[in-house]
């Protein structure tokens, strides 16, 4: 879906946030929170130390890689200070940086992030990571939907199947958010792509809001399907919170989730928030997304170098993979599947040289 251009940022000025609980700003689309928090969700370092600068995001924060490169962003530079994580989906997460909230927004939606820059008062540091987004559901899989017939064809699926449904599942046949996160707003897109119009209520489509963690285990003990990303299914995996929930479908351009850091040329120069912003498209960062998460699950990493193939000690160790994840790990970078047997693609985020488009 395209932006509103009017995007209600250019009304809002640097200095007229409070730091309170939350901020309100409006938006259009029904039942999507107004409410922008502004206090922080964790903090990274050591809480005694001066807040250097605050850290805007949604969903990585829950998987643990904002810890680990802050953490490791804070030792490189010799200490003594700390970093503020704001949990914030992407929209909310801009306006916050606009309003001086946050200093640096790691944002999924490259069209409002275009239109940020070319009003002027947002750069874009760095390019992070590309997750992506996945289509989950219970391991009956009661819509029939095919993993190999594409997004579109999924989401037709799970929308004719509505009238079983309507007389057998009072928790929906399919979950949203609703919460005009990039998840949500890309959600809109896929059924716009699907011809399926969902703007009217469908007693199959149900409103569950929550952080995209909480959706998904929502989603596994109630037997729905779900728009989630590959980052959040495996941290959930790794903690052992899905029971009943399976991919279904993932990859390809229609379904990339980029990650970028950006940061407010026209608020008081903050410059060691600009070197992070910056630090985070570097090499080493790339590494240690690459590297992330190495041991969950069977050893795979969080982070996506594509090509690899794996060492054959690895299955020697691990043994054979859950089935439940194969259709999760692969497909998304033009892998054969003859090579799904030895896993050489089972990443979730992807160092973006590695996946830039």
């Amino acid at each position: 879906m395209r932006p509103n251009k009017s995007q209600v940022m250019p009304e809002l000025v640097h200095g007229m946030f409070k730091i309170t609980e939350a901020i309100q700003v409006p938006d259009d689309y029904p039942g999507v929170s107004n409410m922008i928090c502004t206090h922080a969700s964790a903090t990274y370092g050591d809480a005694s130390h001066p807040v250097s600068f605050r850290l805007g995001n949604g969903g990585a924060g829950h998987t643990g890689i904002l810890r680990l490169l802050c953490e490791y962003f804070i030792a490189s530079r010799g200490g003594g200070f700390c970093i503020e994580w704001v949990a914030n989906h992407s929209r909310h997460s801009q306006i916050a940086l606009l309003g001086d909230v946050v200093q640096v927004a790691l944002t999924y939606e490259p069209e409002y992030e275009d239109l940020s820059i070319a009003e002027g008062w947002a750069k874009r540091m760095a390019k992070v990571f590309n997750d992506h987004f996945v289509l989950v559901g219970p391991v009956s899989n009661p819509a029939g939907v095919d993993v190999n017939g594409g997004i579109a064809n999924a989401l037709k699926a799970i929308a004719k199947h509505d009238s079983f449904f309507n007389h057998n599942h009072h928790d929906g046949l399919f979950h949203t958010r609703g919460d005009g996160s990039a998840t949500f707003y890309k959600e809109l897109a896929l059924w716009e792509l699907a011809h399926v119009d969902v703007s009217s209520t469908k007693s199959w489509r149900l409103t569950k809001p929550g952080t995209p963690y909480e959706a998904l285990v929502i989603a596994d003990r109630t037997g729905a399907y779900l728009i989630t990303d590959r980052a959040t299914y495996l941290t959930a995996k790794r903690d052992k919170a899905l029971n009943n929930i399976v991919p279904f479908i993932e990859g390809g351009p229609q379904l990339l989730n980029p990650c970028s850091a950006l940061v407010n040329v026209k608020a008081p120069c903050n410059e060691l928030a600009r070197e992070f912003a910056s630090w985070l498209g570097s090499g080493e960062v790339q590494r240690m997304i690459r590297s992330y998460g190495q041991r969950w699950l069977f050893g795979y990493d969080l982070g996506f170098t594509g090509g690899l193939t794996i060492a054959p000690e690895f299955l020697k160790t691990f043994g054979n993979p859950d089935p439940s994840l194969l259709g999760f790990l692969v497909s998304s970078y033009e892998i054969e599947r003859s090579l799904v047997p030895s896993l050489s693609s089972c990443w979730a985020i992807a160092a973006v040289a590695d996946l830039s488009n």
